[in-house]
């Protein structure tokens, strides 16, 4: 996924929004992201406590519009769906 597209999805949703990637029908705390060498590209990194919304946009702040964001498999993220079934709302990337 783009980073521009995940920024024009999200940027109504809450910034205290927790992200957690789905990995078969597991949801991991999805905590930080990592620079890939001699790419343009980031890959996420789980862990036991989710970034909020807020955090990665912040992170992201001077990133090319083109820098895709990979799997912790350094595969393609195709997309997220968003649960309300929390206090705060999670984004559950794909």
């Amino acid at each position: 996924m783009k980073l521009i597209d995940f920024e024009n999805l999200t940027q109504y949703m809450s910034p205290k929004s927790l992200l957690f990637y789905q990995e078969a029908d597991t949801n991991l705390a999805f905590s930080q992201i990592r620079y890939i060498p001699n790419s343009p590209n980031l890959q996420i990194v789980t862990g036991k406590k989710p970034m909020t919304l807020s955090q990665l946009t912040a992170r992201l702040h001077d990133m090319s519009d083109d820098t895709q964001l990979l799997s912790t498999k350094q595969q393609p993220i195709f997309g997220f769906h968003l649960s309300l079934d929390d206090t705060v709302p999670h984004i559950i990337l794909k």
